[in-house]
């Protein structure tokens, strides 16, 4: 799925370099999200860095309008 982020992004993310995270992990725009085996939702960005969220998360961030699904 596509969704749409509507404010700057800080997020417990896994980078590909751990040791130099950076601060703006996920900027206003639009990313791929893929559902995981274990329930959860990942959120990547172009820099092949993924956050996860839970599906409650996930709906609390559509419903405080921090997320917009563009495309299920």
């Amino acid at each position: 799925m596509r969704i749409k982020i509507t404010k700057s992004l800080e997020h417990s993310v896994q980078a590909s370099n751990r040791d130099n995270p950076p601060e703006d992990s996920f900027p206003a725009g639009e990313y791929l999200a893929n559902l995981t085996p274990e329930g959860k939702i990942e959120v990547i960005n172009a820099k092949k860095i993924k956050a996860l969220f839970s599906f409650s998360q996930f709906r609390e961030k559509i419903s405080l309008g921090e997320f917009i699904v563009i495309e299920a």
